[in-house]
């Protein structure tokens, strides 16, 4: 009895040992607010003030320069949203009371006391953000806009070793770092470091406190439905959280010998991560009678773009060429609202003629043009089309870049249009390349958001050649970009970058500053005057692998940190995430990493992925001695 005994107290020791410290504090009590929620990712809070919640909204939006409209008790307009059909589905302002758990909705618009919320929403829907979290960062880019802009703050100071990192064997961390509430969100995929191993991909939940997870679903066989042995198993797509909801569109084919290629997007309940829908949707591009796509582009087989939300639907691209648009609820699920397909002309001797291509990766970005909701998408035929978000109709269309036999990694395909920034002034930029994963050749091409065109009819504004990456809108409409001159001229007498590094450009064009920096391959994310960007590897520069903020006016490095644990092949292409002075980032050694004013435990050199011996990490085989030790122990002695 007194073995049994000994050993239920060392067991007991060694569960305590193994659990993780925690050191969430206690929710601070924020006070009342009044949030406006633009239902794209846009969120504002501001302190209530008065009896009336339309009044106080009404003050909020013009003490912004934002666009107010009501009829009675009701509003129909902040800023560019205004009441609204997507096809079938009606979006429209709502207002919610706060319960002190979870968002009602009422029709009541007076106001004594508590929070308040006013949302862009179609009925049945809720804000994501909270009294308590009142920042999040819901899509691949932040907002529909795809603008990286976060409405919170970074930090002017980072201690080291960073605040905490969890790796994984179950691969690669690409997609952007999701954040809700508490929670944290992120897929996997690929390949593990340590064993090399083809892992499935995972859509993973994380308390980005204590770094537990809370729930992961498994994208490779779909929570279980599929069989696995069917695996692409590159999964770059992000997540998007749509109130207590998340959504993926799933990078792994389920198709097989004789069967129909397709793609899943799955809703979860972003809380627990029950499967709350799916939705399976064919790749079937036109085809040759060999059976070969019959576009001239690259064709990826492995899903469909980063799906964004606005005004109550649900937008993506497809690998097999088309835009879709969906509308989500946790009563009916995932319904289409609308498909546009590009098209696909042969001529007379079989040359291509069609603009239909697939898209891949990059969301689409939806802005607002004459008063009307704009979508925008590039696809790896080289064209950018502009579709009316509400009904799926064509505006207009247009090939930014046209390789062909110049096409040096990719011969005879035009390249592909991948990043899409609106600028301000009605303008918006393009991020063109060849099309490669690692792209040599390429241009960036600045165009009027209503036309296509330039001014006076021309085919542009302005282009410049080179490579580039980032993209993001920093005021005045300027742009901030990494851009190096790539390997040869894309467009005979185009300017061109002729240097590497960071560069802002103002709305010509024009250079207003640029600083020398390592190769930059992640999206770049702006917050409080700074923009934050992942040096691509450690490996691929001896003094790579860092995260910089650095001060939008002149682009001084305010601070700069290596990303550990790291291997020589930790490429990271992931955009930091900034929430309430946190900085998320992630890289392809399978860490996800977070920076901020706390300091937390030194990277030992050998990281947390499971090694083929089973042990998470050294220290664990030290804890499991010191265990074998204090059970021998109790055993002598009782």
């Amino acid at each position: 009895m007194r073995f049994s005994h000994s050993i239920i107290a060392a067991l007991a020791i060694a569960f305590v040992l193994l659990m993780p410290i925690s050191q969430q504090a206690e929710a601070e009590d924020v006070g009342d607010g009044m949030l406006i929620d633009m239902g794209n990712g846009i969120t504002y809070w501001t302190s209530p003030s008065g009896t009336d919640a339309v009044s106080m909204a009404e003050t909020f939006a013009k003490s912004r320069g934002l666009d107010f409209e009501k009829n009675g008790n009701a509003i129909t307009r902040i800023g560019e949203m205004a009441e609204h059909s997507v096809a079938t589905q009606l979006c429209s302002w709502h207002i919610y009371k706060w319960s002190g758990t979870a968002w009602t909705v009422t029709t009541d618009t007076s106001y004594s006391s508590g929070s308040i919320a006013w949302g862009f929403y179609p009925d049945g829907m809720l804000p994501t953000e909270t009294p308590e979290y009142r920042a999040s960062w819901t899509s691949f880019r932040g907002d529909s806009g795809s603008s990286g802009i976060s409405q919170s703050y970074g930090t002017d100071e980072v201690k080291t070793p960073l605040e905490w990192y969890k790796t994984y064997r179950t691969g690669y961390v690409d997609s952007s770092i999701i954040v809700a509430g508490n929670n944290l969100y992120h897929t996997t995929y690929g390949e593990s470091t340590a064993k090399g191993d083809r892992s499935h991909a995972y859509l993973y939940c994380l308390d980005r406190t204590t770094t537990d997870t809370v729930w992961r679903f498994d994208l490779t066989s779909g929570g279980g439905m599929y069989p696995t042995d069917k695996d692409n198993g590159y999964n770059i797509t992000s997540p998007l959280v749509i109130g207590d909801m998340i959504l993926i569109s799933s990078a792994t084919s389920h198709g097989g010998t004789d069967k129909t290629t397709f793609m899943d997007l799955y809703l979860l309940d972003r809380v627990t991560g029950e499967l709350l829908d799916y939705e399976e949707i064919a790749h079937d591009p036109p085809k040759d009678s060999k059976g070969r796509p019959v576009w001239n582009g690259r064709t990826f087989i492995n899903g469909g773009t980063s799906p964004v939300y606005d005004s109550g639907a649900v937008y993506f691209g497809t690998s097999d060429g088309r835009i879709l648009a969906y509308t989500v609820s946790r009563t009916s699920g995932l319904e289409k609202l609308w498909e546009f397909t590009p098209n696909s002309d042969v001529d007379e001797s079989g040359k291509y003629i069609g603009s239909r291509g697939s898209f891949y990766y990059y969301s689409p970005t939806i802005v607002d043009v004459d008063d009307r909701r704009v979508l925008y998408m590039g696809n790896y035929e080289g064209y950018v089309f502009a579709v009316d978000a509400a009904t799926g109709e064509l505006i207009w269309e247009k090939q930014f870049i046209a390789l062909y036999e110049k096409n040096k990694i990719h011969k005879g395909t035009p390249g592909a249009v991948d990043v899409i920034v609106s600028i301000g002034n009605g303008r918006m930029v393009a991020l063109c390349t060849d099309g490669a994963m690692s792209p040599i050749m390429g241009h960036i091409v600045c165009f009027d958001a209503a036309t296509g065109g330039g001014s006076g009819g021309s085919d542009f504004y302005w282009r410049i050649d080179g490579v580039t990456q980032g993209g993001v809108h920093v005021g005045n409409g300027d742009v901030i970009l990494y851009a190096s001159k790539g390997q040869s001229v894309c467009v005979e007498g185009d300017p061109q970058f002729t240097e590497n590094g960071v560069y802002r450009l103002d709305n010509d064009g024009k250079t207003v500053w640029r600083v020398d920096s390592n190769l930059i391959w992640s999206r770049l994310t702006v917050a409080d005057n700074r923009v934050y960007m992942s040096e691509y590897s450690s490996g691929f520069f001896d003094d790579g692998g860092h995260v910089i903020s650095r001060d939008i006016n002149d682009g001084s490095v305010v601070w700069s940190v290596k990303l550990e644990p790291y291997s020589k092949d930790s490429y990271s292409m992931v955009a930091p995430t900034v929430i309430e002075g946190k900085i998320y980032a992630a890289n392809d050694y399978g860490a996800v990493f977070c920076i901020s004013v706390v300091e937390g435990k030194k990277w030992d050199g050998g990281g947390d992925i499971i090694l083929p011996g089973g042990f998470y990490h050294w220290s664990w085989a030290l804890l499991i001695v010191v265990i074998i030790a204090a059970i021998v122990a109790l055993v002598r002695y009782y």
